[in-house]
């Protein structure tokens, strides 16, 4: 009996239900681990930019979105490569391949105050007599004004 479509199913339930599906199951599980140990070896801008998408021959394969980003990991690629083979992964080597299509996509920008807020920051630096702070509130209102906000 098919389930309605209100049930919420939980992913890996309906992997493992498939059989095809079944399969790959650990390999992803292998492969999540993996991305987990590479977050933690790596610096995180390096981290938000590469993934470990396979292990072939007793090399983790990653994916760069950027040539920097790989050419840093190529460096560090021995030290990431016993990081990721600490846990039991037989992992001796990284093959880095770079994909412009791969990297997290970049974080949306901060909106920047609203024209009433910029309003009152701009009232209160008219009333203050500390010169110090009244630098300093000039300096955030002179950033506001130039970052579009």
């Amino acid at each position: 009996m098919p389930r309605p479509a209100s049930v919420p199913v939980r992913l890996r339930g309906l992997l493992r239900g498939e059989r095809a599906l079944a399969a790959l199951l650990p390999e992803a599980q292998r492969l999540r681990e993996l991305n987990r140990l590479f977050a933690r070896a790596v610096p995180p801008p390096i981290a938000r930019a590469c993934r470990v998408a396979a292990v072939q021959g007793g090399e983790a394969v990653v994916y760069c979105g950027n040539g920097a980003a790989a050419a840093r990991l190529r460096a560090q690629a021995a030290t990431v490569a016993r990081a990721l083979g600490a846990r039991g992964q037989e992992i001796a080597g990284l093959k880095v391949k770079v994909r412009a299509d791969w990297a997290e996509a970049p974080r949306p920008g901060k909106p920047g105050m609203s024209a009433k807020a910029l309003a009152a920051w701009e009232a209160l630096e008219g009333e203050l007599h500390d010169e110090a702070l009244k630098t300093a509130v000039a300096r955030l209102i002179r950033h506001q004004r130039s970052s579009g906000g």
